[in-house]
């Protein structure tokens, strides 16, 4: 019988995709780990989200693990900006949905601050760390829309 654990990692190292072995604190292991985090995150928004929200969402689930561009970019600025202007003060959100799109922000920063090595050392493309920093300004605007959302 097959079973749902190999033994391999037990010793604190993995696989890339590529087949290369790494330490599972390698800066590419630990960022590929938050980013399933942010996925399942997404996915749990996703459970609610409707319209061009919902594309967005998506979209962006499926960006995080391809190539990005200045174009992804843009496409993800423009979305941003159609949401509205951001408060002008420190805001806690109290519904479920702005709560799960803060849950979304939170891991997308600590992705974000996780990547900044990979970045300084040449390993990430200055955009895909732009489109990061842009994502959690997204997950951001949608709790707060959703937070002054009229019942």
């Amino acid at each position: 019988m097959r079973t749902a654990y190999t033994k391999k990692g037990d010793a604190g190292f993995t696989r890339d995709l590529s087949g290369k072995r790494l330490a599972k604190d390698d800066a590419r292991i630990v960022a590929g780990g938050k980013i399933d985090a942010l996925q399942s995150a997404i996915d749990l928004v996703l459970l609610d989200a409707k319209g061009p929200t919902k594309a967005m969402l998506r979209e962006v689930q499926s960006r995080l693990w391809q190539e990005v561009g200045q174009r992804d970019l843009e496409r993800l600025e423009g979305f941003i900006d159609l949401l509205g202007e951001p408060p002008r003060k420190f805001v806690r959100f109290d519904r479920l949905r702005a709560v799960a799109y803060n849950e979304c922000r939170v891991r997308c920063r600590d992705l974000e601050s996780s990547c900044t090595k990979l970045l300084r050392a040449g390993k990430m493309r200055p955009a895909v760390y732009a489109y990061l920093n842009r994502l959690s300004s997204l997950f951001f605007m949608l709790a707060y829309r959703e937070s002054h959302r009229k019942p």
